[in-house]
């Protein structure tokens, strides 16, 4: 297995985490993973154009985006920005956007303040026209109107106006089985799995985490043993499902993502000497002596540091299916 291997199979454009650091972010439950990627399967599966229209939905599309020119405009008692709005552009991402939509796009734009009274729309031009405000309430500092317009005009390009806010890039995919599905990166997988055109309940992520707040823990064991089943086929390892079942039952068992971690383990039980034989031995050891904690030297590793048997270890369920059978009666020997 690599160390480092950051490319998604099939797909050219798409990095995402493999090798060895991709175990490492299953295995400890990180909450925050390099390359989150939501696979989520479409409606109209067969249909690239409908593929593009969802992709739409989904893919976060800033005002720059579909913006020809950005003009600044002076005249005597005001200025303001004139945005020409590309159609064209906007017709070819197949985006569902008008120029009413574009307007309250950047009116609900954080840290602009920007008014409805400041924003005028041209139809027939497909223009927008931003007047920046001249007006200074009491007590605000003076602030020269150019600077004013010279910001707007810096940071209205990165205005959003289609998309999901945690979602990324998204890419078309043809599978396998020759169907469209879309690979969105970013997070936000309940806003994915509501989007129109989507199909809900076969969306799935990469992210053990938000499948859990989402989906529930039986989703999350079912992601982590998915997970690892692929990272370890895309490096042509082979490994008995039931190890990975093993590993998803023990993370989950408690109700909630554990990781193989200290913290996790920690959680999972309460053994001083199973804690002290995975990490900050002297640690647990000093804390143990301190607050007078006692070790029922049941599990596996107390037994072993102990040098006792393991006792009770399984279902002790093993019985034999068909009987014995018997050797016949030991005849004499008449020569020696």
């Amino acid at each position: 297995m690599t160390l480092k291997t950051f490319h998604f199979a099939g797909v050219a454009s798409m990095n995402i985490t493999l090798g060895v650091p991709r175990i490492k972010e299953i295995i400890n439950a990180s909450k925050l993973i390099n390359g989150p990627i939501i696979n989520a399967p479409l409606v109209a599966n067969h249909n690239e154009r409908s593929a593009r229209i969802v992709k739409a939905r989904l893919e976060k599309t800033y005002l720059g985006d579909v913006t020809s020119v950005i003009e600044e405009m002076y005249s005597n008692d005001s200025m303001y920005l004139g945005i020409h709005i590309d159609m064209e552009t906007v017709q070819r991402l197949q985006l569902e956007v008008t120029l009413d939509s574009i307007k309250w796009s950047i009116i609900n734009a954080p840290k602009l303040k920007i008014t409805a009274d400041q924003i005028q729309i041209i139809p027939r031009k497909n223009r927008i026209r931003v007047y920046v405000d001249t007006n200074l309430a009491d007590g605000e500092k003076v602030l020269p109107f150019y600077q004013k317009l010279m910001f707007l005009r810096r940071v209205l390009p990165g205005v959003v106006i289609k998309g999901l806010p945690k979602a990324g890039r998204t890419v078309i995919n043809k599978n396998s089985k020759n169907e469209y599905e879309l690979l969105v990166e970013g997070y936000g997988l309940l806003d994915v799995m509501t989007t129109d055109g989507v199909v809900g309940t076969h969306t799935m992520p990469n992210h053990i985490m938000e499948a859990q707040s989402v989906l529930g823990i039986e989703a999350a064991r079912n992601c982590i043993i998915k997970e690892i089943s692929y990272t370890m086929d895309s490096h042509g390892l082979k490994v008995d499902p039931r190890h990975m079942m093993l590993l998803g039952d023990i993370m989950c068992y408690k109700g909630e993502v554990l990781g193989i971690t200290r913290f996790g383990i920690a959680k999972m039980k309460d053994s001083v000497l199973m804690l002290a034989s995975f990490e900050k031995t002297t640690d647990h050891l000093f804390d143990a002596a301190l607050y007078s904690k006692r070790d029922a030297i049941e599990g596996v590793s107390e037994c072993i540091i102990m040098g006792n048997p393991a006792n009770d270890i399984g279902t002790s369920a093993a019985c034999l299916v068909s009987e014995v059978p018997k050797l016949p009666p030991r005849r004499k020997v008449l020569f020696y």
